[in-house]
């Protein structure tokens, strides 16, 4: 039953606008007064009337009918043309009015309709009327035959409940949940890996994912575990994605590389030596290689390191599980009315005051549930509207409970059944998102928007807050789900449950679809999104072709963090133009798009334009004949310099992002736009040139965020007081820009002060600023809603405003200030300090000074209440006059990062307790000044220098990474170092005057030891070696000049080995000697099975042993510039079966070897070759059987003319070409025949 539930009260919502539209005055002037046929359109009108009585009929009859079932979906199609014919109209009268606005040489009959969408208007118009009126009266004629009537309709408009829901309501799972703690925290060793696998295995909706969150929050879990990160995998399997996604929660920070070696050994050292607690949610693939492949960077952890995995299937369970696989079972029918009636009465009390006989039915009701919390849950929130016996046993007695034929549960179909109308279409739409994927909530309401679904006709209240109601109500009715809220100052994202998502797909039927979907599309589709892939080649769109119904054309970003993406130039040009009906079209992140061809134009129904981060350059002219338009999405757009000069024309547009752009001036017609909602940026003109500050004031809608470029260009001071910032309540973000210039100090704080914002505001930023100081709004307690303050080059100011008394500020920047001391002013003290109770910066927690260079002395709050009580990081950075103490009482401090003060490092200090609390130090001195700062610590005590911070004492402390630079007097390793127990990450980088690392070696702890450019530092003794079973990285460059060897199996659990420049190293070898081994056998390298990843630069004395192989289970291999003397048939390069990315150059006759023999496994994925001076060509095999390489680079290869294509793999997807000019040359004017799917990638440009 593809289409069930399709049509109804679905499609009323839209005939409902239609016959608005008909009935407008503006529609009734237009028609007027052309020569359109007014009967047709009072006779649609009457046909849609008549159908719109019986769809509610329809929608009940279509579930035991498939007659009416086919009626309602070929209908659905006649409506949406009759909709889109009606928007053509409306658009042409909008036109119309512009043009009578801009005062145009109107004759004839007032309508100038050269431009129109129609070619031949009035009789194209009426003959395009007469067929819709002929095709819907048809549909009209065979309601009778169905026996449709008309019924009395509900429409639920209840004020909408708070967005957040209530997951704490749990019933039925205590034993489950004891039974699963038990695993979590069992000390018995469950695999030789130390990972224990708990698999929680049952069918859709049983409540698997609210189990384990319920383990995730537990607090025995939380203080058993050092890490835990939560990753939804659901049915789309992406290895990449996934590994991406746990590296990326585990250090909070995005990463852009797609190689799944790299990615693999990062979160290998992430979690190396830690007891980890890992949450894969919906796994669906049950193939052990892909589980395997998944595992293996985790097996490092400590012993009792947990995964769980949720899981549908058996059989995944059995792949993947260690412990006893957990099945859970289905509710009993009480524990489901207990979850029914807690969400039904909106509290822990389970019964109503207002109809005790609710209770009997509802308990009837959860029997149906089948057990399932899911369908429990959403009756609950459908019944929470209905207070008599009545509705509830309608619900109880519904034919919808009769379906069989699908899997989509009837307690979800009821509560969708039971949605008004409006909310019908809106919650059909969320089937454009992938399963899983987490939706921003602001972008969900724009397109509902651009779609026509928020009516808010008949309330007091803009599209937007009818948007914002109607997410609140999905969210009521547990629909739909905030995922998280991710710091983004509100911004939420939402996702749905796969069972509901499957119920939005099956109700949208075949007007929406995803183009990874295996089935067939049909060709009234009217909503397509993709999943978004680094180079989108037209062959994936070809499908599309001649698709004129399309409404949306929307890529989905898998990711969370934005890349650059590529498009084929023929779907810019050759497609989307013949998309005229297009309302929602999204070409975000593809960099290649530099100009949209001028048919945009004629997509006159478009309402929502996405261009973010594109490489566009100008927007054509033609753009503003989009008099539609409501969202223009240009964030990021860095080449984009200006706005047309028509822009003004856009008389619809309401959200404009110009964030990240290069906009210097804005178009004096922009002040048209009085609906605007969202103006990110606004350039304030030079006097009679673009616009004034006081221009600001006639957009009193804005909200979200706000920058005010150039403010130095504000002549008069009562201009920015008519900006009227005060008023803007919904600004939450706001910054304030003026230039170096400044001619009148006094000006610019006049400027200042009328700009003071709403006391909603959340960010601040103000940059450039020339007065001599702040203004009293700036750091006042009434601010309590501000979590976040950047000042930056304000080099006139002389003091620092009282921020201490801002009582939310989380986040604080100060910059290059000019200032030489930051006193007590700064903190904001008010009262005499033996009374007051007053606590400075009570809630920061991130406090960053930056080039500060006439910074001489802090002066540190010491009276009544301790600063900086949540402080966790404090930056210092470019202060290099500052001297004297930091403050001494930081109890929450774990990072501290100072940068270029090297008079504040060569301070002498009191000790500070809370140096042993830290967990990472970063310290570089100034690189510029070491031959001064030798002469300077040479003037003190050994003991003295930068004893503050890294004391030279034995007690224990809490570090864990530690990066030190550019220190020529640092002759010793620092003894906090050897004080941790816990040190994860040491990095050294150029400290010439370093000879020696301690006689008992570093931390066993390490995981990740990085030595740059410390050409005297004897490298760790060889006894030592063996004792670093938790070291996995190791990066050595220009460094440990005396080392002439390196025991490879010397560190038994290394991972990733990185040498380069260290000019002695003379062989790499196995030191675990032959004794043990028959003579005639040489030690190999194949029996190390840890390393994954190789690296060898630079290194013009290094042999290899004679008959020495390549690690077996190496990922990634990179080789440049080193001298081998072992023939490449001998590496074993066959034999390693996990390599997928090879990197080999400056040796033409063994690159040219390892290309016409088949010696590459085919594992590899991706090939580089590299810095080759004398080969022109490639001839051979070696490349052909690579049945999985996707990617193949050449770079510095100069006499490098051409490539046999016959040779290369049909997997192959990109072909980078990259200071190879004859080979260049070549296939900038060629395409490789055979591969015309092929992506060229030649010195940075893409042609695809």
């Amino acid at each position: 039953m593809a289409a069930t539930l399709v049509g109804g009260a679905f499609l009323s919502a839209t005939v409902q606008t239609l016959v608005e539209k008909l009935a407008s005055t503006e529609f009734r002037d237009y028609i007027k007064n052309t020569k359109l046929n007014e009967s047709l359109l009072a006779e649609l009108k009457t046909t849609l009337l008549a159908l719109q009585a019986v769809l509610d009929d329809a929608e009940m009859k279509q579930i035991t009918n498939t007659a009416v079932e086919t009626w309602l979906d070929e209908l659905k199609d006649a409506i949406f043309d009759a909709e889109d014919l009606l928007n053509q109209i409306n658009y042409d009268a909008l036109r119309c009015k512009m043009e009578v606005k801009q005062g145009e040489n109107i004759t004839g009959q007032v309508w100038n309709l050269i431009s129109s969408p129609f070619k031949n208007i009035y009789a194209e118009i009426n003959l395009q009327m007469k067929n819709m009126c002929q095709r819907l009266q048809l549909f009209a004629q065979q309601r009778n035959i169905l026996g449709l009537q008309t019924v009395s309709g509900r429409v639920s408009r209840r004020t909408p409940s708070s967005s957040m829901v209530n997951e704490s309501f749990m019933v039925g799972r205590k034993d489950d949940k004891e039974e699963l703690i038990s695993m979590l925290l069992s000390h018995s060793d469950t695999n030789s890996n130390n990972i224990g696998v708990v698999a929680i295995w049952g069918m859709g909706g049983v409540g698997k994912t609210t189990l384990a969150q319920l383990l995730y929050n537990d607090k025995k879990v939380q203080e058993h575990f050092d890490l835990k990160v939560w990753v939804c995998v659901s049915e789309d399997f992406n290895i990449l994605r996934v590994t991406k996604s746990l590296l990326e929660s585990i250090t909070s920070r995005g990463s852009e590389s797609t190689n799944l070696d790299f990615l693999r050994r990062e979160l290998n050292k992430n979690l190396s030596d830690k007891r980890f607690l890992l949450v894969l949610d919906d796994l669906w693939n049950d193939n052990y290689n892909d589980w395997d492949e998944l595992v293996t960077p985790l097996v490092n952890g400590k012993i009792g390191s947990r995964v769980i995995i949720t899981t549908r299937h058996q059989k995944v369970a059995e792949v993947a599980h260690t412990f006893p696989i957990h099945k859970v079972e289905t509710l009993s029918d009480d524990d489901c009315w207990s979850l029914l009636s807690k969400h039904a009465f909106r509290s822990e009390n389970c019964q109503s005051n207002e109809s005790p006989n609710l209770e009997a039915i509802g308990k009837k009701i959860a029997k149906k549930c089948g057990g399932l919390p899911i369908a429990a849950k959403t009756l609950g929130g459908l019944l929470r509207s209905k207070v008599d016996a009545k509705e509830w046993a309608e619900i109880l007695n519904s034919d919808i409970w009769k379906l069989t034929k699908d899997n989509i549960l009837p307690a979800l179909r009821l509560s969708y059944q039971d949605l008004p109308s409006h909310l019908k279409r809106c919650f059909a739409y969320c089937s454009i998102f992938p399963k899983d994927f987490p939706f921003d909530r602001k972008q969900l309401v724009l397109l509902w928007m651009a779609e026509g679904f928020l009516d808010h006709s008949l309330e007091n209240k803009t599209p937007e807050e009818v948007g914002d109601d109607y997410v609140n109500e999905l969210l009521s009715r547990s629909l739909i789900q905030v995922q998280q809220s991710n710091g983004n100052f509100g911004r939420q994202k939402l996702v749905m449950h796969d069972l509901v998502n499957d119920l939005a797909s099956m109700v949208s039927g075949k007007s929406y679809f995803r183009l990874e979907c295996s089935s067939k599309i049909s060709k009234n589709v009217r909503h397509l999104s993709y999943n978004q892939e680094f180079y989108d080649i037209f062959k994936k769109f070809e499908v599309l072709d001649n698709f004129k119904c399309l409404r949306s054309f929307l890529p989905v970003n898998l990711f969370d963090f934005s890349y650059d993406y590529y498009l084929s130039r023929k779907v810019v040009e050759d497609l989307l133009p013949k998309l005229i009906r297009l309302r929602v079209l999204s070409l975000s992140s593809y960099r290649n798009i530099t100009t949209l061809p001028e048919s945009i134009g004629r997509m006159v129904l478009l309402q929502y334009l996405d261009l973010s981060f594109t490489g566009i350059k100008s927007l054509p002219d033609a753009i503003c004949k989009l008099y539609n338009l409501q969202t223009l999405n240009l964030m990021g757009c860095m080449d984009l310099t200006e706005l047309p000069l028509c822009f003004g024309q856009l008389i619809n547009l309401r959200h404009l992002d110009i964030s990240e752009t290069n906009i210097n001036e804005m178009p004096k017609q922009i002040v048209a736009l009085e609906n605007l909602q969202t103006l990110t940026v606004f350039v304030v003109g030079k006097q009679e040139i673009g616009l004034s500050v006081k221009d600001l004031g006639k957009f009193p809608n804005l909200q979200g965020d706000l920058c005010i470029k150039n403010l130095h260009n504000v002549i008069d001071a009562v201009d920015a007081s008519d900006a009227n910032m005060r008023s803007k309540k919904h600004i939450e973000e706001l910054e304030l820009q003026w230039s170096k210039q400044t001619e009148d100090s006094r000006m610019e704080k006049d400027v200042l002060d009328m700009l003071k914002p709403s006391l909603n505001l959340k960010k601040l930023s103000i940059d450039l600023y020339g007065g001599t100081s702040f203004p009293s709004w700036l750091g006042d307690s009434s601010f309590s809603n501000m979590v976040s303050l950047c000042i930056s080059n304000c080099e006139y100011c002389i003091t620092v405003p009282p921020l201490g008394q801002l009582p939310s500020l989380k986040d604080l920047t100060i910059s290059g200030m000019k200032m030489e001391i930051i006193g007590i002013e700064f903190y904001g003290m008010t009262l005499e300090p033996s009374i007051s109770s007053f606590q400075p910066f009570r809630s920061l927690e991130k406090l960053n000074f930056d080039c500060m260079p006439n910074w001489k002395e802090w002066i540190h709050y010491e009276s009544g209440e301790v600063a900086f009580p949540r402080l966790r990081t404090l930056s210092l950075s470019k202060c290099p006059k500052l001297m004297g103490h930091m403050p001494n009482h930081l109890s929450s401090i774990d990072e501290v990062s100072i940068t270029c003060c090297d008079s504040l490092l060569t301070t002498p200090h009191t000790t500070l307790h809370w140096v042993s609390s830290l967990k990472k130090i970063s310290i570089q001195k100034d690189q510029n000044s070491l031959m001064v700062s030798k002469r300077t610590q040479l003037l003190l005590p050994v003991s003295e220098r930068t004893q503050w911070l890294l004391p030279e004492n034995d007690s224990p402390c809490l570090l864990q990474s530690l990066f030190i630079r550019y220190y020529d007097t640092l002759f010793s390793i620092p003894k906090i170092i050897m004080s941790s127990n816990c040190l994860q990450s040491l990095k050294l980088y150029d400290i010439p005057s370093l000879g020696a690392f301690p006689t008992d070696g570093l931390p066993t702890s390490l995981q990740s030891l990085t030595i740059y450019n410390c050409e005297n530092l004897a490298f760790l003794p060889l006894e030592t070696w063996g004792n670093y079973t938790s070291l996995v990285n190791l990066h050595l460059a220009k460094s440990c000049n005396s080392l002439t060897s390196f025991a490879l199996d010397g560190f038994p659990t290394l991972q990733n080995l990185h040498i380069d420049s260290c000019t002695n190293l003379e062989s790499i070898f196995i030191s675990k000697t032959s004794l043990l081994l028959p003579s005639s056998l040489t030690p190999r390298m194949e029996t190390l099975t840890s390393l994954e990843y190789l690296y060898l630069k630079n290194l013009p004395k290094l042999s290899f042993c004679e008959g020495a192989c390549l690690p077996p289970n190496l990922g990634c291999i990179y080789i440049g510039s080193v001298r081998i003397t072992t023939p490449i048939f001998e590496w074993g390069l066959q034999r390693l079966t996990a390599l997928s990315t090879l990197s080999i150059g400056s040796d033409d006759d063994i690159v040219n070897t390892l290309l016409k023999e088949k010696l590459l496994p085919i594992s590899l994925r991706d090939l580089f070759i590299h810095h080759l001076s004398e080969i022109k060509s490639f001839e051979g095999n070696g490349l052909r059987h690579l049945s999985s390489l996707e990617a193949l680079c050449f770079n510095d290869c100069p006499r490098l003319e051409y490539l046999l294509e016959d040779t290369l793999p049909s997997s192959l997807k990109i072909l980078r070409i990259v200071k190879c000019p004859l080979l260049e040359a070549r296939y900038k004017s060629q395409r490789l025949e055979h591969l015309s799917n092929l992506v060229l990638r030649i010195n940075g440009e893409v042609i695809i």
